[in-house]
């Protein structure tokens, strides 16, 4: 018996597997390979023998030792009960029904094989986390057409397609192989595991160095995202203030309109009050007429006879009615002049609650606010023009624009229309002033022309005069009041140049009604639009402030992204090369001096069972590595 040493011999393992065609496993045989002369091994086995050599072996118990007179020594053991590291099943479909392998030999149809590997927890760990298997299939073209395998390796060899999958440590598979068969048969698939060593050296700069560069993006797009979010603040602030004003302005716009609707009542009051003083005009020209006339023909008579008291009666009464008439004249004139200007026009459309210089002054201060509020939104819309997802809110703010830039308009005509008024109203103010101050001077005139008519009449009442001085003084009156008629004349006449001004300013009221109508509606419009741009601009923060979230929480996701690609690159690179851990023996954990474990696992072909032949054939002598090879159905 030789000496047992301490360790077991060092060896190599080939497990070799049979199955049957759906890769149920039938047999489990070790072929432990060692070198040197006094072997020790360990390993639970049904039935052990040396394959190329003559000898005895010992077995006690797991302890297994021999005697090796070759350069290398073949000992075989069949093992029970083997826990392989996988669970491999093949099934067979043809038109869509699951046959047997029997079942399938010399069918015809379509075909489809699964095949499938799942890990076997029952094994001992080690061999399902470091090994890959190969696994090959082949099959004959002149029997199937129409090949597929997804995730499989086709390769032509000879007449046969070999379809070829590689299963990696860790990984498992589920696989399809379809093909339309004929009389269909299959050679034995050939699964073969090993253990992975690749030595795979990988150059990452180039990918550490996008993932930087994408990273600063990520941190470029969320500090963009922010500023976008800030700018987003800053609209919908200057949003409310726009509501705001568009607000007031609809409000002073109603406010303007109810004035300027007063002012047209008004006006058309006035307008009422000239016609009737126009109407007197012609009673003030008779009436002067027939003054002149009378003193006229008082100047005939005189010529011939002397005035009695009841012409000279006449003469007082119709002084004193035309003084009445000048006076009352006077009176509508001052009315006219104080009513038509400027100052009068703002008085009338102060009580009507509407203060036309805070008006114009408003105007002005929203034209410039307006104008700073079309910048920012161009600004704003410079910014969110060409980006994905806010081509509503690039419309909408074009849209507000071009609305803001009509309001802009309107509000400057709306100065334009006060000034306007105010030239308008000033030169027909100085017109009715100049004709008060004519029919002033022509009251005082004839004040003092009445005065002397009663003079005249006392002096004429009171004594007989000289007809000749008489005639003589009502020559001079006479002439005098033709001066006087023809400034009658000239003061009706600008009465009905004022009534045909007027009518025009009554024309120039309706018009301005008609505008205020339609700045009202305007300042509404743009209220509204205000509101909707409010709306919008609510929106456009919401939607900034979930970009801003989302960028935010993007750059805190990809922090690190740099070593955890590292990481995922090193997992990657563990499940293809396997770990560096020490080879472990399948046979047996008492075995530490394995240098390697290698799986051979062959199921059975599929074929048509041939017919029995009858006459017995010799017995023949195959060598060692003949019997080897037959026995694992490699060789003839």
């Amino acid at each position: 018996m030789p000496a047992l040493a301490a360790n077991n011999t060092p060896k190599e393992e080939v497990i070799y597997v049979m199955t049957d065609a759906a890769a149920a496993v039938r047999e489990v045989y070790a072929v432990n390979i060692y070198s040197g002369t006094e072997i020790t091994d360990y390993g639970t086995y049904s039935d052990v023998k040396l394959l190329n050599a003559e000898g005895d072996v010992h077995v006690d118990g797991d302890t297994i030792t021999f005697a090796n007179t070759a350069d290398r020594a073949y000992l075989q053991g069949t093992m029970e009960d083997c826990e392989l590291p996988w669970h491999i099943s093949i099934r067979y479909f043809l038109d869509g029904k699951e046959l047997t392998a029997q079942e399938l030999a010399g069918k015809s149809g379509s075909l489809v094989i699964r095949f499938q590997v799942t890990e076997n927890t029952a094994c001992r760990e080690g061999f399902y986390e470091n090994y890959a298997l190969q696994a090959s299939f082949t099959l004959d073209t002149a029997l199937c057409d129409n090949i597929t395998a997804e995730h499989a390796t086709l390769a032509n060899v000879g007449s046969n397609k070999q379809i070829t999958y590689t299963i990696l440590p860790g990984k498992g598979i589920d696989a399809e192989i379809s093909t339309e068969v004929h009389e269909f048969e299959m050679d034995a698939v050939a699964i073969n595991g090993i253990r992975m060593g690749l030595d795979v050296d990988i150059d990452r700069s180039g990918l550490t160095d996008q993932i930087d560069e994408l990273t600063d993006g990520i941190t470029k797009l969320d500090d963009g995202a922010k500023d976008l979010q800030s700018g987003a603040e800053t609209l919908q602030d200057g949003g409310d203030s726009l509501k705001t004003g568009t607000s007031d302005l609809h409000e002073g716009t109603v406010a303007l309109d109810s004035g300027i609707t007063a002012l047209s009542d008004g006006a058309a009051k006035l307008e009422t009050g000239m016609e009737t003083l126009q109407s007197k005009s012609g009673a003030l020209t008779e009436g002067s007429a027939s003054v002149k006339a009378a003193l006229s023909q008082m100047q005939t008579a005189l010529s011939s006879v002397s005035a009695d008291t009841e012409r000279l009666k006449q003469l007082t009464d119709a002084s004193s009615q035309l003084r009445t008439g000048i006076a009352d004249l006077q009176t509508g004139a001052e009315q006219l002049y104080t009513s038509t200007g400027y100052d009068a026009y703002k008085a009338l459309m102060q009580q009507n609650g509407l203060d036309i210089d805070v008006l114009s002054q408003n105007n002005t201060t929203t034209i410039e606010s307006l104008t700073a509020q079309i910048a920012d939104l161009n600004a704003t819309l410079a910014q969110i023009q060409g980006v994905p997802g806010y081509e509503a809110q690039a419309a909408q703010l074009t849209a507000q624009i071009t609305n803001l830039e009509g309001i802009v308009r309107l509000l400057t005509g709306n100065n334009a229309m006060i000034d306007g008024t105010r030239t308008y109203l000033d030169s027909l103010s100085e017109g009715a002033g100049a004709l008060y101050t004519g029919i002033t001077q022509l009251n005082d005139s004839y004040a003092e022309f009445d005065t002397a008519v009663g003079e005249l009449v006392t002096t004429l009442s009171g004594m007989l005069v000289d007809m000749g001085k008489l005639s003589t003084a009502i020559t001079t009156l006479s002439a005098q009041y033709g001066a006087l008629d023809d400034g009658i004349q000239a003061y009706t006449d600008g009465v009905a140049q004022a009534v045909s001004g007027y009518e025009t300013l009554v024309s120039g009221m309706a018009q301005l009604t008609s505008g205020s109508k339609a700045l009202v509606d305007g300042s509404a419009s743009l209220d509204s639009g205000a509101a909707e741009l409010r709306s919008g601009l609510g929106e456009l923060l919401g939607g900034s402030a979930k970009l801003s979230d989302g960028t935010g929480e993007l750059k805190e996701q990809t922090s690190g992204m740099d070593g955890q690609v590292e990481a995922k690159i090193d997992d990657i690179l563990s499940g293809i090369q396997g770990n560096d851990g020490e080879i472990c023996s399948f046979v047996s954990e008492k075995n530490d001096n394995v240098t390697s474990v290698q799986f051979v696992i062959k199921t059975d072909a599929i074929e048509v069972p041939e017919e029995p032949v009858n006459a017995a054939e010799p017995e023949e002598r195959l060598s060692f590595w003949q019997k080897l090879l037959r026995l694992f159905g490699i060789g003839v």
